[in-house]
């Protein structure tokens, strides 16, 4: 699990916790307070739903975190009636522990979480450009797609860098960008490995967007046509105009340059795994579920108390570099800067007719 997704399940279990009144009805219970009080099954029937109706929002991770801290018999129906009872059919030392890890959990946890946190997760800094001049920067968190217990070969982590460098220097041309550069902020590991890239804004929101869009295009398209695909599908999230718009800052042969270099890059960055968390978000096809490592993984198997690590299956002389070569498509395949020229050429003439 990575430390931004411990930080958060922490805080949604401490916030169960503390609606539920869960600390304060354990300690009640051990030391035997309101033993005789009507009210108290009612107390206790209350906290219980009330936990159970923050539980079942929880992901996979918040559950994780239940478990792992010794939090589990919160979901134990018995654990309830022996509280009902008074506690006395309940092992003391079990009662203790749970109380125990609900206080870690609320008061030491917390602590913890400040340590996890660094000060570039804020996603948005003021910095200072080349000129001296004070600039707004943003970040981008792209993930590497990977199976589970796996480890991954260093050039796709090469490649997904790459990419996203090549990728921000493109749209950077055409935003007339000559002073912020990107730069890694951050690096986590855990479910997944993430990278936390920082540019100028509105670049970097131009490439969450574009990312977002493509995705929504070719996540249906089988492999051997991806790269036409994503051409398509920078046409219709508006990239033609977008690169009209281009045109009184960037003369045509950099416009062509960086429209080509747009598109190699978001599918080297696909064919190595990336993702953003747009993309990977709940809905029928995740990112993650769909992606997979382009390079020699490493399998961890553990036997008894060691740990062995495995090459996987031997893959295609393909599947070995971070972005292999383009299949042929069936059919004529224009290349993107032929659509977006004949594109431009229909706009102008239109313009032309209006005048």
């Amino acid at each position: 699990m990575r430390r931004d997704r411990i930080a958060k399940a922490a805080n949604d279990i401490r916030e169960a916790l503390h609606a539920a009144e869960i600390r304060e009805l354990l300690r009640s219970v051990r030391t035997g307070q309101g033993a005789e009080d009507e009210n108290r099954t009612v107390r206790i029937l209350r906290a219980y739903q009330e936990f159970v109706r923050h539980y079942h929002k929880f992901g996979d991770q918040e559950k994780n975190l239940v478990a792992s801290v010794g939090l589990s018999p919160l979901l134990d129906a018995e654990f309830w009636c022996g509280l009902i009872d008074g506690g006395n059919s309940m092992d003391r030392k079990a009662l203790s522990d749970v109380e125990v890890a609900a206080y870690n959990l609320m008061f030491v946890m917390p602590k913890l979480s400040e340590l996890l946190t660094h000060e570039t997760d804020k996603g948005e800094f003021v910095v200072s450009d080349a000129r001296g001049r004070d600039r707004q920067i943003s970040s981008l968190r792209v993930f590497v797609a990977e199976r589970e217990r796996s480890l991954t070969d260093p050039n796709v982590i090469i490649a997904l860098i790459r990419s996203m460098d090549k990728l921000y220097k493109a749209l950077a041309i055409l935003h007339g960008e000559k002073n912020i550069g990107l730069a890694v902020g951050a690096m986590d590991s855990g479910s997944a490995k993430s990278f936390d890239f920082f540019g100028a804004s509105p670049i970097v929101e131009e490439i969450d967007n574009l990312l977002i869009s493509v995705w929504d295009w070719v996540k249906y398209c089988s492999d051997d046509n991806l790269r036409y695909q994503i051409e398509l599908a920078m046409v219709a999230a508006g990239f033609v105009m977008r690169v009209k718009r281009a045109q009184a800052i960037v003369n045509e042969e950099d416009i062509q340059r960086a429209t080509r270099v747009v598109a190699k890059s978001i599918e080297m960055l696909f064919r190595c795994g990336g993702y953003t968390e747009a993309m990977d978000a709940e809905r029928e096809s995740r990112a993650s579920r769909i992606f997979s490592p382009k390079g020699r993984t490493l399998d961890i198997k553990e036997k008894g108390a060691e740990i062995q690590v495995e090459f996987g299956d031997a893959l295609s002389s393909s599947e070995h570099s971070p972005m292999p070569a383009a299949h042929s498509i069936a059919g004529p395949s224009p290349a993107i800067s032929g659509i977006l020229s004949s594109i431009k050429e229909e706009l102008e003439a239109r313009e032309a007719a209006l005048a």
